[in-house]
């Protein structure tokens, strides 16, 4: 199998992230495009959004959206599933998911019209909307912070990715500082080898 990925996306994260939480990331080749100019070139030819990421199957199918590919991951293993069968569990994991991954959408947002358009484009109000969002979505999950606690699930797994892609692209927003209980959630599960090994940095 191969993953199509960027090495900063949140979304390319959680399905990183999980192939090493359940074992086969020994099993699957990361392709990791180096640039925006060649994602775009090449990402078309596994999913027609030409979004990453897309995992390419033994048998030739193509699975994209990183909702799909780490529930398809979660059939891989015989481990707790970070989809749970229980629906008294599953829809609360699945909610968690959502929000993390809007938060991520919504960072994505923000940064490409911080950091991709000309100076005289840039219209903060619309970053400022985005990053609304985020910290309302951050304060609703600061208040209800022991839905994050126990076995790691697809929901605390796509939180933690969420906020890292938050850190990295507006590392000044002051999150920790509004929300104690999650950062201090958050700098335990970074602390998880399989975080570690997915952290991304720009080049200095």
């Amino acid at each position: 199998m191969k993953l199509y990925a960027r090495p900063a996306s949140p979304f390319a994260r959680k399905v990183r992230v999980m192939m090493r939480e359940i074992g086969v990331a020994d099993q699957i080749e990361e392709v990791i495009f180096g640039s925006p100019e060649e994602m775009a070139e090449e990402m078309p030819k596994y999913n027609p959004l030409g979004k990453i990421p897309a995992l390419t199957l033994d048998n030739g199918d193509v699975l994209y959206d990183s909702k799909v590919i780490c529930e398809y991951l979660d059939s891989l293993h015989d481990g707790d599933k970070f989809f749970p069968a229980d629906p008294a569990k599953r829809w609360p994991v699945l909610l968690q998911q959502g929000l993390a991954d809007g938060i991520g959408e919504a960072v994505i947002v923000a940064s490409m019209n911080k950091y991709m358009r000309p100076d005289e484009f840039v219209y903060e109000p619309a970053i400022e909307f985005q990053l609304e969002k985020v910290e309302r979505s951050l304060a609703d999950i600061e208040g209800r912070i022991e839905e994050l606690q126990g076995p790691l699930t697809i929901g605390p797994l796509s939180t933690a990715c969420a906020i890292g892609y938050l850190n990295f692209r507006f590392p000044d927003f002051g999150w920790r500082d509004r929300h104690p209980n999650l950062a201090a959630w958050f700098a335990e599960i970074s602390e998880r080898p399989s975080m570690k090994d997915t952290q991304f940095e720009m080049p200095s």
